[in-house]
C-alpha cells in the first residue's frame, strides 16, 4: 500500500520530495501550464492506482477448502514491510537533506 501511494507522491514518501522538486522548477521555469499538467497527471494515476488498493481491502478472501490462500511467506512479508518503511524513511529524511542539495547542479 504504502508503494503504491508513494508512486502517486503521497506525504510523506520519497516519491513526494521529489515530485515537489520538480514541481517547484517547472513552476520556476516559468511552465505553469506544465506543472498544472503534471498534477492532473497525478491526479489521473491515483484513479489507476486505488483499482489495485480497494480490492485488497474491501475483499474478503474465499474458503474453498484445499484452494484457500496462504500467506506468501516470512521473505515476502520482510521484503514488503522493509519497501515500505524504506519509503517513508527516505521522505522523512529527505526533508531534512534536501536544504543541503539545493542549487544549480553545475558549479
Amino acid at each position: 500500500m504504502v508503494s503504491l501511494l508513494g508512486l502517486v507522491g503521497t506525504p510523506p514518501t520519497a516519491v513526494f520530495l521529489g515530485k515537489l522538486q520538480v514541481f517547484t522548477a517547472t513552476i520556476d521555469g516559468g511552465y505553469g501550464w506544465l506543472a498544472g499538467l503534471a498534477v492532473v497527471n497525478t491526479v489521473a494515476s491515483l484513479f489507476y492506482y486505488l483499482r489495485w488498493l480497494v480490492p485488497a481491502f474491501l475483499q474478503q478472501p474465499r474458503e474453498t477448502g484445499a484452494e484457500a490462500l496462504e500467506p506468501a511467506g516470512r521473505w515476502a512479508a520482510l521484503v514488503a514491510y522493509t519497501a515500505g518503511a524504506a519509503s517513508l524513511a527516505m521522505g522523512i529524511a529527505g526533508a531534512a537533506i534536501l536544504p543541503l542539495v539545493t542549487g544549480p547542479l553545475i558549479r
